[in-house]
């Protein structure tokens, strides 16, 4: 490409135009949907005099764009400059038209006005910016761009510059519409993101002026904002307060100076020489909060209210006063932001902390039996909980009804409305209790039948027939009705279980005669479970619950002697009994057990101790412990006797006698060495002497030597007694 020198005409091929990286007018998006709403492609045909309503008719829009925006002159061949002028003069026109769509055109220039004052090129980069957007989105092209209204000249370097550079829909393009008014509300941490995402920003001058802007202003509001932090440490709340706001004042969006704000206003809040016109004071009007302070004297301040945890300034969210929604069980505070439009005037004003004690959760009240039944949930922190109960009857003082933490059972009531006041006890700031206001809970106490409260039941002729009899209630009718649900306790609301009930089974058993009873019969082997009922209405009230069974006789039961002190017992299992009774004499006593079903089933018998004389074996079936038995006919056997025992050493020679048998007897019964050890002898002439002959046996088989012992009296019983004992001796 040839060099180009000023005075004489570009010779070759000329750069590519640089387009602007950003759009630089601030509330770009809202001018661009106005445009178009208004029925013009770009600005630059709001701009052109040939839309200008009565102008004349066959002139088509045409503008230069790449050094300034200009227009065709209205007389002659000059063209025009956008300018202050211009704009003025265009508006002036556009007021005076007549035209539906003038007072929005003419907003709409005031506004551009205004970017112009800032940017002398501020037209003609939002120009520029709007062809290239329409011209990437639809097809760069010099005919299309020539189609935009761009002078022919600039046509084909437009286009090729969009075709080359421009970036598509998308982050970079939305970054390069909103940097400029993130930047001027002094959004700058936004400003900061958003620049990061606009590639080469240094290639626009204004862009790189507004991102070194940009970083000088944050980098200046760290410094304030550590220069805070250090005064705060020193003790002195004022200065911090100070720093905290001219950071907070050129980074609105970093969160750390706001919440850094507020903090020095709590802490000026709880300064001892606070002045009193600083103060704002706030009033706890049960689940309302109500602020008061004095008005900023200047007249274009204004005040935002805010509310934040104790410790959590970076929570704060605004509110309206007085504050209806407060959350209770939280330590807060409320400042007070003065505000001159949308940036912060002056150190807030904040309140000392406030507790507003949490009421109970989950509160609901249901009406039962002569009563009223109540449930919650308290708080975690409670101290305790009160309940105070008022009548919807005019003048009726509250009355304090006992309550645990989660509930209570209020009886008797008489029918109508109450209205319960359920508040909690807390540890307030000061050091003193303090109550919540109360949750408030409403219900209507019904009338309820009375319950049965006297049954009996009879046994009558011992093989399951059984009178029933009761005495009525009170209120409602009773019922004599099957009860196949869980068990319940009289007094109990059944309204729901006796709904359930078949109709045919409500009436199963009737009352016989003018006194209530009922005779019925139990088939044997079977319980019946009955309730009465009472009922008035569509309400329901238990009262007794009887058991009835009728287990029938034991069938099959034998007793067989294992020996002369054990026997077995078996017999089928009495059903639907869960225990029997086994009974039984032995030596001259009766000795009883319990057999539960469990035990018994799996072996079917039973082993028991018994002398051996003759016996009575008793087994009857036990019933529940909460039933009544229709009939319960016990089963019997005889155990026969074991042979009589041979009398032991003790009947024969008394205790002393016997021990000494048992001694004996033990020392007959040890087993000899074998082979036999050799006798000792003393020396002696060899051989040994002929040994004298043996005694003659005694007719009974005794060996006897010297003097004749008598076969009879205690030891001749002893001898014989050992014989028998010793299995040796019988060889």
């Amino acid at each position: 490409m040839a060099p180009w020198r000023p005075g004489r005409p570009p010779t070759g091929d000329l750069p590519l135009p640089v387009l602007p990286r950003f759009v630089g007018v601030d509330g770009y998006p809202t001018l661009d949907a106005t445009l178009r709403k208004l029925g013009f492609r770009h600005a630059a045909d709001m701009l052109s005099p040939a839309l200008l309503p009565g102008s004349e008719s066959g002139l088509r829009v045409e503008f230069r764009v790449l050094d300034g925006l200009w227009f065709p002159a209205r007389r002659g061949l000059h063209w025009r400059r956008a300018d202050q002028t211009y704009l003025d003069e265009l508006r002036a026109e556009w007021a005076a038209s007549g035209d539906p769509r003038a007072p929005a055109v003419t907003e709409a220039l005031a506004a551009l006005a205004d970017a112009l004052r800032d940017d002398p090129m501020a037209l003609r980069r939002l120009v520029l910016w709007q062809l290239a957007c329409l011209l990437k989105d639809g097809g760069p092209g010099a005919a299309a761009a020539e189609g935009l209204g761009v002078h022919p000249d600039e046509a084909g370097p437009l286009a090729a510059a969009v075709a080359a550079a421009f970036p598509g829909e998308g982050a970079v393009r939305r970054a390069g519409e909103r940097i400029a008014a993130a930047a001027r509300r002094r959004l700058l941490r936004e400003a900061v993101r958003l620049a990061a995402d606009i590639p080469d920003a240094s290639a626009d001058p204004a862009l790189a002026d507004l991102v070194a802007a940009i970083q000088d202003d944050t980098a200046a509001a760290d410094r304030l904002m550590g220069d805070a932090v250090r005064l705060h440490e020193r003790g002195d709340a004022d200065a911090a307060a100070r720093a905290w706001l001219r950071a907070h004042r050129l980074v609105v969006d970093d969160p750390r100076a706001y919440a850094g704000l507020l903090g020095a206003a709590a802490s000026l809040a709880d300064a001892p020489d606070r002045p009193g016109e600083a103060t704002v004071r706030a009033m706890i009007d049960g689940r309302t909060v109500r602020l008061s302070w004095r008005a900023p004297a200047a007249p274009d301040v204004s005040v935002r209210v805010v509310r934040f945890p104790e410790d959590a300034p970076h929570e704060a969210v605004e509110v309206e006063t007085p504050d209806d929604d407060v959350p209770a069980g939280v330590r807060l505070r409320y400042a007070v932001v003065p505000m001159r439009g949308d940036r912060t005037a002056g150190v807030p004003r904040a309140t000392g902390p406030l507790l507003l004690p949490p009421e109970v959760t989950d509160a609901k009240a249901s009406s039962v039996p002569d009563g009223v039944r109540l449930e919650w949930q308290p708080h975690p922190r409670a101290g305790a909980v009160k309940v105070m109960r008022s009548a919807d009857a005019d003048g009726a003082q509250p009355v304090a009804v006992p309550c645990g933490t989660g509930g209570l059972v209020d009886r008797p009531l008489e029918p109508g409305s109450y209205r319960y006041v359920i508040a909690c006890r807390y540890a307030g700031l000061d050091g003193r209790d303090h109550w919540s206001p109360g949750c408030q809970v409403s219900v209507q106490v019904q009338r309820w039948p009375a319950p049965v409260e006297e049954a009996a039941v009879r046994p009558v002729d011992g093989v399951g027939r059984v009178d029933i009899t009761w005495r009525p209630p009170a209120r409602g009718k009773e019922y004599l009705v099957p009860w196949p649900f869980r068990m319940v306790r009289p007094g109990e609301d059944v309204s729901e279980l006796f709904g359930r009930l078949p109709g045919e089974e409500r009436h199963a058993y009737a009352p016989q005669g003018p006194a209530p009873s009922v005779a019925l019969t139990v088939p044997p082997r079977q319980t019946l479970r009955l309730a009465l009922v009472s009922v008035l209405g569509d309400l329901a009230v238990s009262g007794p619950t009887v058991v009835i069974e009728n287990p029938g006789g034991v069938a099959d039961l034998a007793v067989r002697r294992l020996g002369p002190d054990r026997a077995e017992v078996s017999f089928t299992w009495p059903d639907p009994a869960v225990l029997v009774l086994l009974r039984w004499q032995r030596g001259g006593r009766t000795e009883e057990i319990r057999i539960p079903r469990s035990r018994f089933l799996p072996d079917g018998r039973v082993v028991i101790p018994v002398s051996w004389q003759r016996g009575q074996v008793t087994v009857a079936p036990l019933p529940r412990p909460d039933a009544v038995v229709a009939a319960c006919e016990p089963a019997t056997a005889v155990l026969e006797p074991a042979p009589e025992p041979v009398p032991g050493p003790a009947a024969v020679l008394g205790p002393a006698g016997a021990r000494r048998a048992a001694a004996v007897e033990h020392a007959a019964l040890r087993p000899e060495p074998w082979p036999p050890p050799e006798p000792w002898t003393r020396p002696g002439p060899w051989p040994p002497p002929t040994p004298a002959p043996a005694p003659p046996l005694h007719p009974a088989g005794e060996a006897r030597t010297g003097t004749e012992q008598p076969s009879g009296g205690v030891w001749g019983g002893l001898r014989r007694w050992l014989r028998r004992r010793n299995p040796l001796s019988r060889r």
